[in-house]
């Protein structure tokens, strides 16, 4: 503790450094000061925890200096030296809010007994504004972590609401450079706890420590999306050396392996939605490349390149006759293609093997990760080249293929995932009732076993609205309703509607009614 003692008195000064420097040294006396006008400046410069003053001094006394200081926002705590005829001093000393007191002549016993007092009192106000800092930091991640999500899920189509949300989370993006990466731990959720997220947090953030801003939180399962924003550019094949030694230092430390997907660099802050989307479709090949793998979006690009062999309409009738469990159609479709495969003179096996893989592709894409990994029929029939290597005949190639989509779809009646056209319906009713939970739209993609790049592509065609706007708007309507029916503030609103964020909550009210919540409360016809 760092302390100040102001006495017109030399005598009593250096009594108290004699007597200090013997009783308490945890205290370290950094000034002394003979009256009140140098005391307030001493203590302003210097900026000590503690201070002993005389009360009566010349020019300006004791009481005079402390006031002096507390206008200026001072926070040191100060120790009157008063005598038994200093009483009315001391009542007005109470006024400027000091607590502590020292008779002279001074007591050794009794100075170490009030400074320590004094240094509890400091301890507990230091302790309780940590708490507070804490609490802050805590509430401003969780709404940094909230805002991410929601702009990963927005895509780039909405530039005025992304700007928006990244002002909310006090995250730079002018001259700034960003790329997402999606990690998937080996195992549920319930693994991943049993080391702590914060663990796993403290690992990426030390491994990626060279870069500006890294924002990491829970995406879904055993998923955990990262953020890197950086001013200036980032080299890519640096960041992905980086990974791979974040993805080994984890294994290390923790002992949990992972899969990672990596998405491309983006030099404006309203792609970040397609790096993340990129990055997810990276982890999508997990099928393809194993798990364990770091894959980058770049070296996907080529694999995703259909051939004439296969044509799009044959794939998107796959998909269709997939998502509404018509077994027959599905082998039908897988039939037609292969009799193709026959007609075609020279086709080397390489390219039967990446033609099958294609269509495999096709039909796991819109489902869940959640989905594939609770498949017994996938988890035993690893989804790669290497497997599908091991069939030599276009006969043995095919009816590993009807029994992988005959798999899939019996996995999908055993769980009563709804067919494609009641989906949506099923969606909506869920999140009509379920909107002031924290439902990000790879949650929901999880509870409904499909991809989040899938639902969010097939809730806006059927919809005619993003997922996010959607929720918005379901949570400014049971909003509006509580303004209506309740005295709630408008905090306490904002919360019961699923939004942490009031201020956000608020402009979300004004873009979406074209007022204030408490506009158009104070608008409500009287009754």
């Amino acid at each position: 503790m760092k302390l100040i003692l102001v006495d017109d008195e030399k005598g009593i000064i250096k009594g108290l450094q004699k007597m200090i420097s013997r009783s308490i040294p945890e205290c370290e006396i950094i000034g002394e000061a003979y009256n009140g006008v140098e005391g307030a400046q001493l203590i302003q410069k210097l900026q000590p925890d503690i201070v002993i003053t005389d009360i009566r001094m010349p020019k300006a006394d004791g009481l005079d200096m402390i006031k002096i200081l507390k206008d200026d926002g001072s926070q040191t705590k100060f120790i009157l030296l008063s005598g038994y005829a200093d009483f009315e001093y001391a009542r007005r000393g109470m006024h400027l809010g000091v607590q502590f007191y020292i008779n002279k002549p001074v007591d050794e016993k009794q100075l170490r007994d009030c400074v320590h007092q004094v240094m509890e009192l400091i301890g507990k106000e230091r302790a309780k504004l940590r708490e507070v800092d804490d609490l802050k930091q805590e509430v401003h991640s969780r709404i940094q972590e909230d805002v991410l999500r929601e702009i990963l899920d927005l895509g780039s189509d909405q530039t005025d609401l992304v700007e928006e949300l990244f002002r909310i989370a006090q995250i730079q993006t002018e001259g700034t450079s960003f790329a997402c990466v999606l990690l998937e731990f080996d195992g549920n959720f319930d693994t991943l706890k049993e080391f702590g997220l914060q663990s796993v947090y403290y690992q990426i953030d030390n491994a990626l420590g060279q870069y500006q801003s890294v924002y990491r939180f829970r995406y879904t399962g055993a998923q955990v999306a990262v953020v890197v924003s950086h001013v200036g550019s980032i080299k890519y094949e640096e960041l992905v050396g980086t990974i791979y030694f974040m993805k080994e230092e984890v294994y290390r430390e923790l002992g949990l392996s992972m899969t990672v997907g990596i998405g491309g660099l983006k030099k404006q802050a309203i792609e970040i939605g397609q790096s993340f989307e990129e990055a997810r479709n990276a982890l999508s090949y997990k099928i393809v490349k194993g798990a364990g793998a770091v894959i980058r979006f770049p070296e996907i690009v080529n694999l995703t390149r259909q051939s004439h062999l296969v044509t799009d309409e044959m794939l998107a009738k796959l998909e269709t006759s997939l998502e509404n469990m018509d077994e027959v159609g599905c082998v039908d479709i897988i039939r037609e293609v292969f009799r193709g495969m026959e007609a075609q003179a020279g086709v080397s096996p390489a390219d039967l093997q990446l033609h099958c893989l294609n269509i495999l592709l096709s039909s796991v894409r819109k489902m869940s990760f959640q989905q594939l990994q609770q498949n017994d029929f996938l988890s035993r029939h690893i989804l790669s080249l290497e497997s599908i290597s091991r069939f030599r005949t276009l006969e043995q190639l095919e009816e590993w293929m009807v029994e992988v989509i005959r798999g899939i779809i019996s996995f999908k009646l055993k769980h009563n995932i709804p067919k494609k056209k009641v989906i949506i319906e099923e969606i909506k009713d869920y999140v009509s009732t379920h909107y002031n939970e924290p439902i990000s739209l790879a949650d929901l993609a999880a509870r409904f076993f499909i991809s989040p790049h899938y639902l969010s592509q097939f809730f806006k065609q059927k919809t005619g609205d993003t997922y996010v706007n959607y929720l918005a708007r379901i949570r400014i309507e049971k909003a509006k309703e509580l303004l209506e029916n309740t005295d709630s503030k408008v905090y306490e609103i904002s919360q019961m509607v699923g939004y942490i964020d009031s201020q956000h909550f608020t402009r979300l009210f004004e873009r979406l009614t074209g007022c204030k919540p408490s506009e158009y409360r104070k608008n409500l016809p009287k009754i």
